[in-house]
């Protein structure tokens, strides 16, 4: 996965978009603190403890390419899986001296959880060659199952080899599978798992098989959990800003970090037929549409949609494909870029793993026995029929987001699907303001007033709801679902308007929608249709969705770019988002409130003097690093591009 530059190799920039640092100690961190190992790190050139018949599979290999080009920090690592029980006893991989530290090295779970942890001294900063972090506690492996072996190149420039997986390389009872390299930009808060044209990292293990001498006889009993450093506590050897969050040049002001998209630009690669994957790549999907005639695709495509979540079963897959776009229908195809499992079932199956009778809404009893939960059995059967290498999308609806606990919630996040989306309808459900679905947003829990209710901020809401329920964190993207009509057979229902749109749609790309889905259907209001963006149904919102995809498309590189989270203050009610690409900064910043706002953004990271405001033709001064500016009412977005490069380094 060698980068020569942002635009050759746009995969692994957006991976410095997709991780999410932990700028504090959690009582979830707290706990996982306590399951770290204590570990102790030695360099080559130092004396480390002996263990008896110790296997590595690359050995003394040396990399072609020494130097990659990439300056951005990246966690780098390599499955392998053993054909013995036994333990592990050190994680190495191969430095050159522009490689710099502070190196931190991770031992992963199959299940993607820190198994152990470890920080390189700061002496073998500039050492060269294969550099090897010996675990004070082995860690005991199981037999044929897949581990990640890491470590975190703060400042890139590390060594790495494409191709170098193509084939697997093993040696005893260790194999490292083809296209076994694996990556994951930001702090090293994200499990490891994109890959890139098969290329070797050059991380390897140090293992005992268990038929050899114990290794863990020669560790001390007494470690105490709090020697161990944790993804959310700087180690005691690392300087004081943490491994990954200094940009190569410069540093980043405090309470600053450096994020990359959720899974990464490059996600997507990993699957069959995968949707496409560049910096200059952003889906925006259309649910459940049919395209059986040739105007169809044209009509979509005019309007910005490049992918089709649901079809009818009678659509020309050909057509789709042919027109560049993709699909991602419920149904199996060669050609299509994924398999969409049942839809809200969290809604009508519940969180619960009773038997499913085969019943879908409206045929019957759901689960067996009838009073009981079996969503999760529905998703768990829909997945083992799916094609193997298939990615897997999930929609959810009100349980996920209101009527389940986080623990519930989080099962149907994170056990089924590789992509998820959810579809709270804020500016048209007749229901949504109850005290059991928005309500739950305040405390106490009441009835939201219109005002706190039809807000398109609250569209980012229900896309940082499931941010948080996804684990690892920032591990798989999340889409955002916005209605263009008239989802509800209540005629007295809202209708969306389309600067409601735009405002929603904006609303959860600040809040890392890596996607945008329309519901392009009116169930109710003075025009039913299952068309809404072709036919006339739609066409006073038409114009709003034709922009605003034509927005995100012109922007898609600096979208799939680093967030600087913490660079942007505001006086108002403002959401904001502070992006880096090419070294600019852009600032997307939206209403969260439903009237004239004159506000202040105070931005760290730039010098500039003034900005355009993208798309309304007008420019802003920036004065003190602060942009004065009026957000007319709650649907009101401006987009900042900021004058000059960044003055941290970025």
């Amino acid at each position: 996965m060698r980068i020569t530059s942002a635009k050759t190799h746009p995969r692994r920039q957006s991976e410095r978009l997709g991780r999410v640092p932990h700028p504090k100690i959690t009582i979830a961190s707290l706990a996982a603190l306590a399951l770290l190992v204590p570990v102790l790190v030695t360099a080559t050139t130092a004396s480390a403890p002996s263990y008896a018949d110790t296997v590595s599979v690359l050995e003394d290999q040396v990399p072609k390419n020494l130097v990659d080009p990439d300056t951005v920090s990246v966690e780098l690592g390599t499955k392998f899986i053993s054909s013995q029980d036994g333990t592990v006893t050190a994680i190495r991989f191969y430095k050159s001296r522009e490689n710099t530290g502070p190196h931190v090295a991770n031992l992963w779970s199959p299940q993607g959880k820190v198994l152990a942890t470890a920080t390189l001294p700061a002496s073998a900063g500039t050492a060269s060659g294969w550099q090897t972090v010996t675990l004070r506690q082995p860690v005991k492996i199981s037999k044929d199952q897949k581990y990640v072996a890491s470590y975190i190149a703060p400042n890139g420039r590390y060594s790495a080899d494409e191709h170098g997986l193509d084939k697997a390389k093993s040696n005893g009872p260790l194999t490292i599978p083809a296209g076994g390299g694996v990556y994951a930009y930001g702090q090293g808060d994200t499990f490891p798992r994109n890959s890139y044209l098969n290329s070797n990292y050059f991380v390897d293990v140090s293992f005992t098989p268990e038929t050899g001498t114990s290794a863990s006889a020669s560790v001390p009993p007494t470690a105490t959990p709090t020697a161990a450093p944790s993804k959310t506590v700087k180690p005691t050897v690392a300087p004081s800003t943490p491994p990954g969050t200094a940009p190569p040049t410069g540093t980043l002001p405090p309470g600053v970090t450096l994020r990359a998209v959720d899974g990464g630009v490059g996600y997507y690669k990993e699957f069959n037929n995968p949707l496409p994957s560049s910096m200059d790549d952003f889906p925006v999907g259309v649910w459940y549409e049919s395209v059986v005639d040739p105007s169809d695709t044209v009509k979509d495509k005019a309007a910005g949609i490049n992918t089709y979540i649901e079809l009818t079963a009678n659509s020309n897959v050909n057509q789709i494909r042919q027109a560049g776009m993709s699909l991602i229908p419920s149904w199996e195809n060669p050609l299509t870029s994924g398999t969409l499992l049942p839809d809200e079932a969290d809604m009508w199956g519940g969180p619960g793993t009773a038997a499913w009778t085969g019943n879908w809404p409206g045929q019957g009893d759901i689960c067996s026995p009838a009073k009981a939960q079996c969503g999760y059995t529905i998703m768990a059967q829909h997945k083992a029929a799916a094609t193997n290498g298939s990615m897997l999308f999930a929609n959810f609806g009100k349980g996920v987001t209101f009527w389940q606990s986080d623990d519930q919630a989080a099962k149907f996040v994170n056990d089924y699907a590789d992509v998820i989306s959810d579809d709270n309808y804020w500016f048209s459900d007749p229901y949504i303001c109850g005290i059991s679905e928005g309500g739950t947003l305040v405390s106490p829990q009441r009835q939201l007033t219109q005002d706190e209710c039809r807000r398109a901020s609250n569209y980012g809401w229900t896309v940082e709801k499931i941010r948080s329920l996804v684990s690892p964190k920032a591990s798989k993207p999340v889409w955002g679902f916005v209605e263009v009509g008239h989802p509800f057979t209540d005629n007295s229902a809202p209708t969306i308007t389309g600067p409601q749109i735009k405002a929603a749609v904006w609303s959860s790309l600040i809040h890392g929608a890596r996607g945008i889905i329309y519901f392009n259907h009116n169930f109710g209001g003075t025009c039913i249709s299952q068309h809404v963006l072709r036919d006339n149904c739609g066409a006073q919102v038409l114009p709003y969705v034709t922009a605003v995809n034509a927005q995100i498309k012109s922007l898609a590189a600096v979208l799939n770019s680093p967030s600087l989270d913490g660079a942007a203050t505001t006086s108002g009610a403002i959401d904001t988002s502070v992006k880096v690409h090419d070294g600019k900064i852009y600032v997307f910043a939206g209403s969260a409130k439903n009237t004239n706002q004159h506000v202040t953004l105070s931005l760290k990271c730039s010098n500039a003097t003034s900005a355009a405001v993208l798309g309304e033709g007008r420019t802003v001064p920036v004065v003190n690093s602060t942009i004065s500016d009026v957000f007319a009412n709650g649907n009101a977005v401006h987009i900042y591009q900021l004058n000059g490069t960044n003055n941290c380094g970025l």
